[in-house]
């Protein structure tokens, strides 16, 4: 899993394994109109974006924004597997089908997966896309200066493209999250012919390229033109989807503009007042549902996302380098408190989050039958019990040790209010507990360009996630634990290290049967559990509002989706009564 710390709210989808992909086909994705208004073709919408990106290069840093993706990239993109509503990877339309181990797409010895491309399959400007794309654009991750992430593109050995239909992939070792490769969620196909200076390159490199804008599309819409006031896309005439499929159709509508809306008052007063069409908002303490439910028109829907809100405990602060600290800390935290006064203004069905780390009961199975952290409620009366058998003295609050008061340095994105208000409210519960939180925030940039890889915090509340593969060796074993001695590279921002779990993780990166994989996560989730990793709170909720009085099709189709709500903008329509 590229797991993805967030500052906002973004994505979601039900999903199951994607190794389950492997083994069989995926299904088409399901299209429930929000309007029973027959297609109008043509005419034009604005939607707010609330957030805009520096660039739209798909490879440089500029790709690690989520609205990198949301606002430009998976509209212009081709994909080889996709997400369907379902929460299966299936064949985009670029395949005529899934790779698996029955019609040979996958073998295992060596490791290999070949993508059949579907004749149909062509470039916006009519040209088709062959297997020549697909080691173009390997070869550019590879070498392209900046690259965000090159997870997976190392793990490939080469390209066979002597079928230009036909693009066999041989890799060095397992790598189970290979549909996320060439699509998935973030990750596209370019075409080689669009970059002439770097087309025969052995490496290219397009560190300069794409800076503000895409010369190619392999998506339904074409980006006419972007720059930091707007990005305006048209019909791709040349689109090879069909209605009803993973990605839909040939777009009903002429033409997307989409306008920068990040102040989120101003985003919700341009929907409200019909500046702009749609929004995709970042779910806040306040209700989005109550700000537009009185508006006639307009329409809004919440739901659980993709993305995982946590404590998270480094172990090598103190007092939390302290076991018997961190499972009295557990007790001492009113998670459902959360729940019931701030995330159920946008989602009213929201419960507590006991997956283990990382897994989502709405994603896969990953925790259909193991809830590890149910174990964990609010009980002053035991954290305090915990902590005087670890040697502190409760008979004050704070507890003290050796005269010390029970302190814990506690953060999160100082702007963001959701984050916020849980702190205020877990403070004096946590008090009751034994336990003194002192708030030290941070902006975004600072906290997971600094504060978190630097391991410069005790507990933080923020997000992460993005992605429906369940591998988190990146994020949890132990050689990925950020340093001065690797220049502070790797995911481990916890600083936990538990051999066991570590060599578990090892495993399941290579084990191709889900049944098999899933065992050895239940045992890395007991183990998290048992070591007081860090405490799951909720899964973040997504948010979208919409002019129901303009715009049909299923409008709020991709709203719990990892995609982002403007990701099936190619079947959405205007109503007759605004053609």
């Amino acid at each position: 899993m590229r797991l993805r710390n967030v500052a906002r709210a973004i994505s979601v989808l039900a999903v199951v394994s994607i190794v389950a992909a492997a083994c069989g086909g995926g299904t088409k994705s399901p299209t429930t109109p929000t309007s029973t208004a027959k297609p109008v073709k043509g005419g034009s919408i604005v939607v707010g974006a609330e957030q805009w990106p520096e660039c739209v290069n798909p490879i440089n840093e500029c790709s690690s924004a989520t609205w990198t993706w949301y606002s430009v990239l998976e509209h212009v993109l081709g994909y080889a597997m996709v997400l369907d509503l379902n929460g299966n990877f299936v064949a985009s339309p670029l395949l005529t089908e899934a790779p698996t181990l029955d019609n040979g797409g996958i073998t295992q010895n060596p490791f290999t997966i070949t993508y059949k491309i579907s004749d149909k399959a062509v470039w916006a400007d009519g040209s088709p896309i062959t297997s020549a794309d697909f080691d173009f654009t390997w070869k550019a991750i590879l070498n392209t200066t900046g690259a965000y992430t090159t997870v997976g593109y190392t793990s490939i050995d080469s390209i066979d493209t002597t079928d230009p239909k036909s693009a066999a992939i041989k890799f060095k070792d397992v790598f189970v999250d290979w549909p996320d490769l060439f699509g998935g969620v973030y990750q596209g196909i370019f075409e080689k012919a669009a970059f002439p200076k770097q087309a025969n390159s052995a490496k290219p490199n397009l560190a300069k390229e794409m800076q503000n804008s895409i010369p190619f599309s392999g998506g339904p819409w074409v980006l006419k033109s972007w720059s930091k006031d707007q990005a305006v896309f048209t019909r791709n005439d040349k689109w090879y989807g069909t209605a009803g499929s993973s990605r839909g159709g040939i777009p009903w509508l002429d033409q997307v503009t989409m306008v920068p809306r990040t102040d989120q008052p101003t985003e919700i007063q341009s929907l409200l007042t019909g500046e702009v069409d749609a929004i995709y908002p970042q779910p806040s303490d306040v209700s989005l549902i109550d700000q537009v439910k009185g508006t006639p028109g307009v329409k809004a829907k919440g739901t659980d996302g993709a993305y995982f809100e946590a404590l998270w405990f480094q172990h090598e602060s103190a007092p939390l380098d302290d076991a018997k600290v961190r499972e009295a800390l557990m007790y001492a935290i009113d998670r459902q408190s959360i729940i019931d006064a701030i995330i159920k203004l946008n989602n009213p069905n929201a419960e507590v989050l006991n997956c283990g780390f990382v897994s989502f009961p709405n994603i896969g199975n990953w925790c259909k039958d193991k809830q590890p952290f149910s174990q964990f409620t609010y009980d002053p009366a035991k954290a305090k019990s915990l902590l005087t058998a670890d040697g502190y003295d409760c008979t004050a609050t704070p507890c003290t040790k050796n005269g010390a008061p029970l302190t814990v340095e506690y953060s999160t994105v100082s702007t963001n209010t959701r984050r916020t208000t849980t702190q205020q409210l877990l403070q004096a519960k946590a008090k009751d507990a034994g336990f003194a939180f002192k708030v030290k925030n941070y902006e975004a940039g600072v906290l997971f360009g600094d504060i978190g890889p630097h391991g410069k915090f005790t507990m933080a509340d923020f997000a992460t996630g993005g992605s429906v593969d369940p591998s988190i060796t990146s994020s949890f074993a132990c050689e990925n634990i950020p340093t001065s001695k690797n220049s502070f590279a790797g995911g481990n921002w916890n600083h936990w290290c538990d051999t066991a779990a570590t060599d578990l993780m090892h495993q399941s990166d290579k084990e191709l049967d889900p049944a098999k994989r899933l065992q050895l996560f239940d045992q890395i989730y007991d183990l998290e559990a048992t070591d007081f990793l860090s405490l799951p709170l909720y899964v973040l909720p997504n948010v979208g509002a919409w002019r129901a009085d303009k715009i049909g099709g299923p409008v709020d189709a991709f709203i719990p989706s990892n995609l982002g709500m403007f990701y099936n903008m190619n079947d959405w329509y205007l109503l007759k009564a605004a053609a």
